[in-house]
């Protein structure tokens, strides 16, 4: 577990884990080796959720701490991205695909990465899209799993993004997001 956990929803980052560390933090002093942990939570519930779990009951109603973008932004580890392109309604990789996947494996060896796979939704609306985009995140997460990248550290990003236009050759694209639960020296 990380010294300090900061979870994020709809661009707002909170302080939900380490408040021992909150003053450094916000005047970039932090001791060496002390590592932060960034969460994406789906709903602000989690976020709520998941402060209660790290530091217990609050003493106080409302929301735990906000941080700056901009000292959230220092912190945050840059994400290594592998992309994933998949063919209009195929749901296994390519050879391309599952070598893009291989090699996503080989970079997550660290086991002070976590590995987050944004999913870009085809085009199409309804289950079936819906149904093709969680088996294709699904066949990923094997794959990764099968090279040896434990589940714990397999996460989704929250809800599938749209393209804003279709991605090549209208299929869809899955990324494969590289990040350190520690802060970078």
């Amino acid at each position: 577990m990380a010294d300090i956990t900061l979870a994020e929803y709809d661009g707002t980052v909170w302080v939900v884990g380490g408040d021992a560390y909150l003053d450094d933090l916000l005047i970039n002093a932090l001791p060496p080796g002390i590592s932060i942990e960034f969460v994406t939570c789906e709903r602000k519930s989690d976020v709520h959720a998941l402060w209660h779990r790290l530091s217990g009951e609050p003493e106080y109603a409302g929301d735990p701490w906000v941080i700056h973008p901009a000292i959230a932004k220092r912190f945050r580890p840059a994400p290594s991205a592998f992309a994933v392109i998949f063919a209009p309604w195929i749901v296994m990789p390519d050879a391309g695909g599952m070598q893009v996947i291989a090699q996503a494996a080989a970079a997550a060896a660290d086991p002070g990465v976590t590995v987050v796979l944004a999913a870009y939704a085809e085009e199409e609306e309804g289950a079936a899209a819906t149904e093709l985009l969680s088996l294709r995140l699904r066949m990923i997460e094997d794959a990764l799993q099968r090279a040896d990248v434990p589940s714990a550290r397999i996460a989704r990003a929250g809800a599938a993004q749209k393209f804003p236009a279709p991605p090549p050759a209208g299929g869809g694209r899955i990324d494969i997001l590289l990040q350190s639960v520690s802060r970078p020296d």
